[in-house]
């Protein structure tokens, strides 16, 4: 029977974590083109839709052998979902690591959405929403495409929410 961890915070600085993130998208030849559950396929995972209630549809289930599942909701758009995806491999990336190292033989449960007194666990929610906006927003290229074009640009472009262009751009210190 495998027992399911939860992750637990690197605790490494915001730039460290979005720089991790950027090499980690060259390293698995990202491409904001391309779709994203491709990608995940390409990695030994796969990509599950479900209704949220009753459910935490945003979440990872990582295996002891490192294959995982992403799962959605079924009502949220695809920039959202692109968005929901990187977090989740950020878990998978950040989180999961220290965990097969400390015992192999475990697998990792990580959920979005968490309870408020365990801090723990919202570091972890900040450190993968860090490393999903840099892994599908890069800085350097964020900040072209926004200089040709705003937000929308970006949106149309990266295949992102407005809301998450919205927030990298206030990260990155340009005006939304």
């Amino acid at each position: 029977m495998v027992v399911y961890k939860e992750p637990s915070p690197l605790r490494a600085s915001k730039a460290s974590v979005s720089h991790y993130a950027e090499q980690m998208a060259r390293h698995v030849n990202y491409d904001p083109s391309t779709s994203i559950e491709i990608l995940v396929s390409n990695l030994g995972g796969a990509i599950a839709y479900r209704n949220p209630v009753g459910n935490k549809p945003e979440s990872i289930v990582v295996e002891p052998d490192g294959t995982f599942k992403i799962f959605l909701p079924t009502m949220t758009s695809m920039g959202r979902d692109k968005f929901t995806v990187a977090h989740e491999l950020g878990h998978y990336y950040l989180h999961f690591p220290r965990i097969h190292a400390e015992d192999p033989s475990s697998g990792m449960k990580a959920y979005r959405w968490i309870e408020d007194a365990n801090p723990d666990l919202q570091r972890c929610e900040w450190e993968a929403n860090w490393f999903a906006a840099a892994f599908v927003m890069p800085a350097a290229l964020f900040t072209q495409l926004f200089h040709q074009g705003g937000k929308e640009h970006v949106v149309e472009v990266l295949g992102v929410s407005p809301k998450a262009a919205e927030v990298r751009a206030g990260s990155l210190g340009l005006a939304a």
